[in-house]
């Protein structure tokens, strides 16, 4: 910023009096072109893109980010950047998937009871997993640094009150009867031809149904 000379705003009385005068006028004209410069850039404190760490929190209560405080603090600026996206989307099933996935960093499934509603009468297992009524969704998420009483919190502030959500985080071990899926922490490998050479042994394999 160009430097202000303050005997420029005195009458012309003065302009030849330099010296003292301008120096000691410095004084006040330094502190005000600092003012002015913090001014200038203002605008910086409202873009969640450029203001300064210390200022994510305070824009955060300024704008009422709800539960801003359980977001890491790399994720809270898109955090911000997303809020006006999630507001329009409120109460929705894509509004939470899409704020859940962004704390978590992974995908999230969120399954309503009509999805699996129609498969208990040939599941049991099924309706045991999913238990709840039509009241309830289920959260399943991978395995990630994230805290199941965090996902709880974030879940109910975008629910209508009469929902309740259940959170299940997904184990990495394969257990049949259990929330297991393909594709997400389960896969289906490569399968090698048995040989009757002494090293493989053949065991009674059931999937799906019941054992009769």
């Amino acid at each position: 910023m160009e430097k202000i000379n303050p005997l420029e705003y005195l009458p012309e009385l003065y302009l030849k009096a330099g010296g003292f005068t301008e120096r000691f006028l410095s004084i006040f004209t330094d502190i005000y072109s600092g003012i002015e410069e913090k001014i200038d850039v203002s605008d910086r404190l409202y873009d969640p893109k450029l203001c300064p760490e210390e200022f994510i929190e305070w824009l955060g209560e300024w704008i009422s980010a709800e539960n801003m405080r359980l977001f890491p603090d790399n994720k809270k600026r898109d955090y911000l950047l997303a809020i006006p996206r999630l507001s329009s989307h409120r109460g929705t099933l894509c509004g939470l998937k899409e704020l859940l996935e962004l704390y978590c960093g992974t995908k999230v499934f969120v399954v309503e009871h009509y999805h699996v509603k129609r498969y208990f009468s040939y599941c049991k297992d099924l309706e045991r997993l999913y238990s709840g009524g039509r009241f309830t969704v289920w959260i399943l998420c991978s395995p990630a640094k994230c805290k199941t009483d965090a996902l709880e919190k974030i879940a109910e502030s975008q629910l209508p009150a009469n929902i309740t959500a259940k959170i299940k985080v997904l184990s990495n071990i394969t257990e049949l009867n259990n929330y297991c899926y393909l594709g997400v922490n389960s896969v289906i490998a490569g399968t090698s031809r048995g040989a009757l050479d002494g090293k493989c042994a053949l065991n009674y394999v059931h999937l799906g149904g019941e054992r009769k």
